[in-house]
């Protein structure tokens, strides 16, 4: 009976030995946006953060003394060369020349008489009627008077200038600034700042440069002389929102010497602005052309990932899995960065959703283009993305 139990529950024990556990799940495909890596000539790129200025500033001071009395603009406005801005009492400056304009008059009718005389004399000299010295008396008298027209007019003239002064006007085209004194406070001639005004058109861009960048600049012009719109002068505009400012500009300064501070070499371009888009103030990128590459693999810079002093990329391996490749970055220029080695031509770079791209993940690829990525990048994953690929030193 006993040999009976043992061998039931050998048996129960081999049946329960013999199940088969239940199939593993197949692991679901993550979706990521891929680029194939194609050799191209490329025009490389380097952006510059730059700050926008007037191209002329000019602080308004009165050149004459006296009590403001009126404001003709309102703050931030565009004014135009000439227009009324600021009115000064100008009731002395009336006086001084109404008194100067009857200064003028007695001078005038001072010469007159003495002409007169002159005249007079002239034939009654000619018939001996008269001594020499009576003629020559009268000649005199009547230079004086001419000088002293002369010097009342330009008493008047200058009486005259006071008045204008006394009506502060725009020296140039631009915008100004808001007022520095109100209406009842004094002004003193060349001392009080009533305004400033900066003349935006053109538009003046400051950026500064490396002296790398500045010896490789010279070392690949230094056989011909820049014309004003050689294509190493000519540059464009990336403002803060991503776009391209429409108008090209042209480097049209460049320091006499590099910043022993910040060794860096400051350069300035002008640009186009009718419609006063730029500025004063504003920063944007400054991207100007560079070498030409030829047969280069150019991906997006977002797909770089740094690990360690390392970089890699996520690509496309066989069976559509992940795979994590280590490759040796070359220029980076714009959101486009070379890769040197470490890929090749036909190899799909993920380029989005890399997070969820783990080695060996199965993949479902959404093929994108390179020229999709040619703008800030504003998603999640490409912050990221941007947030571990650290670029090696000397890479812009």
């Amino acid at each position: 009976m006993v040999a009976v139990c043992l061998a039931l529950a050998a048996g129960f024990s081999l049946c329960g030995c013999g199940k088969r556990a239940p199939p593993a799940m197949p692991q679901m495909a993550v979706e990521v946006k891929a680029v194939t890596v194609e050799p191209s000539s490329t025009i490389t790129y380097a952006d510059k953060v730059g700050e926008v200025r007037g191209s002329q500033e000019v602080d308004l001071r009165a050149r004459v003394s006296g009590i403001l009395l009126k404001t003709h603009f309102e703050d931030g406005a565009l004014v135009q060369e000439g227009q009324l801005l600021f009115s000064i009492d100008a009731r002395e400056y009336r006086a001084q020349v109404n008194n100067a304009r009857a200064q003028v008059a007695s001078a005038e009718a001072n010469l007159s008489r003495a002409l007169q005389d002159v005249a007079r004399y002239k034939p009654l000299l000619a018939d001996e009627a008269i001594a020499r010295q009576v003629y020559d008396n009268a000649v005199a008298a009547a230079s004086q008077a001419q000088a002293q027209v002369d010097a009342s007019r330009a008493a008047l003239q200058e009486s005259q200038l006071g008045l204008d002064y006394a009506e502060v006007r725009a020296p140039m085209h631009g915008r100004i600034g808001a007022a520095q004194v109100f209406p009842g406070g004094l002004v003193t001639a060349g001392q009080t700042l009533l305004a400033t005004i900066s003349s935006d058109d053109p538009a003046w861009v400051y950026f500064t440069i490396s002296e790398s960048e500045l010896l490789e600049f010279e070392r690949r012009n230094q056989s011909r002389a820049l014309a004003a719109d050689d294509p190493m002068r000519v540059v464009q505009l990336i403002l803060g929102d991503g776009s391209v400012y429409p108008l090209p500009g042209r480097i049209n300064f460049s320091d006499r010497a590099l910043d022993a501070t910040t060794g860096t070499y400051k350069l300035r371009a002008e640009f186009p602005n009718p419609g006063h888009r730029l500025l004063p103030g504003l920063f944007a990128r400054v991207r100007g052309t560079g070498s030409t590459l030829e047969n280069a693999l150019i991906i997006p810079d977002r797909a770089v990932q740094e690990q360690l002093g390392r970089y890699f990329l996520t690509v496309v391996g066989e069976g559509d899995k992940a795979e994590m490749r280590p490759v040796a970055l070359g220029q980076r220029f714009g959101n486009r960065q070379v890769i040197l080695s470490g890929i090749a031509a036909g190899d799909r770079v993920v380029v989005e959703g890399i997070q969820k791209a783990r080695p060996g993940t199965p993949l479902k690829v959404v093929p994108v283009k390179l020229e999709e990525f040619d703008r800030p990048a504003t998603d999640v994953d490409a912050g990221a993305a941007a947030g571990t690929a650290a670029k090696p030193a000397g890479t812009t």
